[in-house]
């Protein structure tokens, strides 16, 4: 198996993230559209401002899938690229793949911090052990 087949289901596991993510907020203001009566230009230059919280929480789901998430895909392109074929670090990635799409589905369906949040840390300290892994092998 080469590197990238080892890394890249990964990859396009969180890359479909974003683009649900993506068709969310589509859904959300067409929604958000027909039922308020909304014009169009609503939109067109949206800061946030009087948009109902479904509409909301789709559009901060997605900057937040480019916040610590560029992490996993810098780590992921320095194994690929060395190319570093690491079991744990494939496993972590699927944890932490799993982890980012169950913070983004309790964000988007119910949004209790009680329940994401933790899913958050969880997920940044699997990243973090994929950064650890991944300097233990280069640098040993």
């Amino acid at each position: 198996m080469i590197a990238a087949q080892m890394y890249l289901p990964q990859v396009l596991m969180l890359v479909a993230l974003s683009f649900v993510t993506a068709l969310a907020i589509l859904l959300s203001r067409v929604v958000d559209l027909v039922r308020n009566k909304r014009a169009l230009s609503f939109y067109e230059d949206f800061d946030g401002r009087g948009a109902p919280s479904a509409v909301l929480r789709p559009t901060r789901q997605l900057a937040n899938q480019f916040e610590f998430p560029v992490l996993f895909y810098g780590l992921v392109a320095i194994a690929i690229a060395i190319p570093l074929q690491d079991p744990l670090i494939a496993g972590l990635a699927w944890c932490y793949v799993a982890l980012r799409w169950a913070h983004a589905l309790s964000h988007l369906a119910f949004n209790r911090l009680y329940v994401r949040t933790p899913i958050f840390m969880v997920g940044n300290v699997v990243l973090l052990g994929m950064w650890l892994a991944l300097a233990l092998a280069v640098l040993t």
